[in-house]
């Protein structure tokens, strides 16, 4: 596939004043703030390290106290004492959607420092982080925390760490024979880690490992993969040529194998014959690099030289089809920017490639639909902010601005805003996209501020609040910056109208019934006309035209949310009404795909002799259970982005305070929603 190349233009600056979701700054000062996530619930959690005993530790969490010890520097020329000074404690800060502390604490022990630089998150809430450490300089014995049965116990260089998801404890702690520069973790608990080897720390390689020894003893990659329970290794390989190599990101697919990006001196470079790229530059000070380990860590599924580099950050993400997102700070030729690319899942050819021209500092996350968000230090170059964005153009100086940009999983350029974050700047931003198509930004130094912004027009689920993608009649809540008239305009029936308090919205050009309209929020109903298509535009006008925002958006068969519960005696389900098992529920939701005969845009559903059914598959699973689907389709007499699917509750299941329940329409899987059982 031929590559597409997006240029992003210039503009004059602009001011907004559109405010954040939330502003977090209690960071204390010699604090730098290394790695950022977002869980499923929206929740952000921050990672780094610090030397400063003031960090805002939350009661019962696992380390309330700074124990970072004492450093030191060997005296200099002229026989000059020791220079004494704080070592660095890791530390973890977990906040909830609206940006309030749900845990802080620190980790760490009195060693010569601990220094987190990597962080992921899974289903449950658990934390898991990567960095380094070392022994105590002081002579003192090392208190950093080990857990029993670690895989490593003894003098290393990095560690490889689990909090439980209340931050009060940890389900594993083990030292790592190398410093952990990124992290992934699979859905078993298993993780990934991406490191360099220094000589003074061989790197213990497992049995039939790709690589069991290195090509370059001062500086080789290394890939390792830690069981659940941090015990042991389950596998470990050294990935180079005769030439210092340092991977920088690690990513994995849904099969378990693990995509590397960095960068590399080897012109030996352990490449496949049919990659993308197989020769060194000649001319080349180093070369970027992707790597796909199958799931044994025993061989290449593809392995591809990318660029030429000066040795800068490159950062990897996969989307659900496989394929590698690279974003490579700079280039030989370039002072600035960088270039975000994607591979196809084969690693042959390039999906696109991008030049972005902004400053330095560049970051990547991708949403659920393949999207990818660049964030960037705005530096001394102007991109244009999209219709809508939350902040038009540079806020105080040009050193105080992140930019962020979004291109669609074909390299359509989809928006662009900046997002004033602090005072003064102190280098790139990191940014994490949560399901609600919000985005979060950090910069690391001087001054720490988190803010949480909705970006431009943002399109979700109307009952579960996740972005990404549409389906047909699902209804939608679009979120943005003034889109609709100051007071809430609401419809004046169940069904919704074409156009409301001056609002009007369409997708691909097809009029979108709307339910309320206000200025930062209006609802409506994703025509079924656009059934069949993959992807559309949706436009918001305000008081007539122009548009005042627009963006491009996936169509997905399926897209489910759920609004509610009903038991069998029609009573929402609830801690006070809970279900009975074996009995069952009715489940109310939007998203659920085409149905048979197709609904009507904006109408209500009928009850005629035979109710239409939704004609994509449908499970329903209640506390890991599967469930009996007795009725999936329309819920008559509601309007008809409304799908009703009815189930028997199973019969084995115990009381509970609550329990899961998932609904899957067409192999897309809506967000759990707890339900009570009696």
């Amino acid at each position: 596939m031929r590559a597409t190349l997006v240029l992003l233009f210039l503009a004059p600056c602009l001011i907004a004043a559109n405010q954040p979701i939330f502003t977090f700054s209690f960071f204390p000062a010699n604090t730098t703030v290394a790695a950022m996530a977002v869980d499923a619930a929206g929740n952000t959690y921050l990672t780094g390290s610090t030397s400063s005993s003031t960090l805002p530790t939350t009661a019962g969490v696992l380390q309330t106290q700074f124990s970072g010890g004492t450093c030191e520097v060997l005296a200099g020329a002229g026989g000059r004492p020791p220079l004494m000074f704080p070592c660095t404690d890791a530390f973890v800060i977990k906040l909830d959607p609206a940006g309030n502390i749900l845990f802080a604490t620190y980790f760490g022990g009195n060693g010569n420092g601990t220094a987190a630089s990597a962080i992921c998150v899974d289903a449950s809430g658990n934390v898991y982080l990567g960095g380094a450490t070392g022994p105590s300089s002081t002579g003192l014995p090392d208190t950093f925390p080990v857990t029993a049965g670690a895989a490593f116990t003894g003098s290393a260089g990095g560690f490889v760490a689990k909090l439980n998801s209340s931050g009060n404890a940890l389900v594993y702690s083990t030292l790592f024979p190398a410093n952990p520069v990124a992290l992934a973790i699979d859905p078993a608990g298993e993780v990934y880690v991406a490191s360099t080897t220094a000589s003074a720390l061989p790197f213990p390689t497992t049995p039939g490992a790709f690589q069991s020894t290195p090509s370059y003893p001062n500086g080789s990659g290394v890939v390792a993969k830690l069981n659940a329970s941090g015990s042991a290794l389950l596998y470990a390989t050294y990935l180079s040529g005769n030439g210092l190599t340092v991977p920088q990101g690690i990513a994995i697919d849904a099969a378990g194998d693990a995509f590397v990006a960095g960068y590399t001196q080897a012109a030996d470079f352990p490449v496949t014959p049919a990659a993308l790229q197989t020769a060194y530059f000649p001319s080349a000070q180093y070369m970027e690099f992707v790597t796909k380990l199958n799931p044994q860590g025993t061989g290449l599924v593809y392995s591809t030289f990318l660029g030429a580099t000066p040795s800068a950050a490159s950062q990897i993400k996969v989307d659900a089809q496989g394929g590698a997102y690279v974003l490579a700070e700079g280039g030989e030729e370039l002072t600035s920017g960088g270039y975000l690319s994607h591979l196809s899942a084969d690693g042959s050819a390039l999906v696109y490639s991008i030049y972005i021209p902004t400053g330095t500092g560049l970051s990547l996350d991708l949403d659920s639909a393949g999207s990818a968000f660049v964030a960037s230090a705005a530096g001394m170059v102007v991109l244009a902010a999209s219709a809508g964005a939350f902040q038009s153009g540079f806020v105080g100086n040009t050193g105080s601005d992140v930019i962020v940009a979004k291109f669609t999983s074909n390299g359509q350029f989809a928006g662009a805003t900046y997002a004033y974050v602090s005072p003064t700047s102190g280098g790139g931003p990191l940014i994490a996209v949560a399901p609600s198509g919000a985005i979060m930004l950090v910069e690391g130094d001087p001054n720490k501020t988190v803010i949480s912004i909705v970006p431009w027009l943002t399109v979700q689920n109307a009952a579960s609040g996740t972005a990404g993608t549409v389906a047909p009649g699902e209804i939608v809540t679009l979120r943005g910056y003034g889109i609709g008239p100051a007071t809430a305009a609401v419809a004046p029936s169940q069904a919704p109208v074409d156009q409301l308090g001056g609002t009007q919205v369409t997708f691909g050009g097809i009029a979108a019934p709307v339910f309320s309209a206000q200025s930062q929020q209006v609802t409506v109903q994703v025509p079924w006309e656009i059934a069949g298509q993959t992807s559309t535009e949706v436009v918001v006008t305000y008081n007539g035209p122009p548009a005042v925002a627009s963006a491009p958006v996936v169509v997905a068969t399926a897209a489910p949310g759920i609004y509610a519960v009903a038991n069998s005696d029609g009573t929402l389900n609830s801690p006070s009404s809970p279900a009975k098992a074996g009995g069952f529920v009715t489940i109310y939701g939007t998203g659920g795909g085409v149905t048979n005969p197709l609904g009507v845009t904006g109408g209500l559903w009928s009850i005629p002799a035979s109710l239409p059914t939704l004609t994509l598959p449908v499970s329903v699973a209640i506390g890991g259970t599967n469930t009996m689907v007795l009725y999936a389709g329309s819920a008559p007499t509601l309007e008809s982005g409304y799908f009703q699917i009815n189930v028997a509750v199973p019969s084995g299941l115990q009381a509970s305070s609550a329990v899961n329940l998932v609904v899957t329409v067409g192999g897309s899987s809506g967000v759990a929603v707890p339900i009570y059982i009696q």
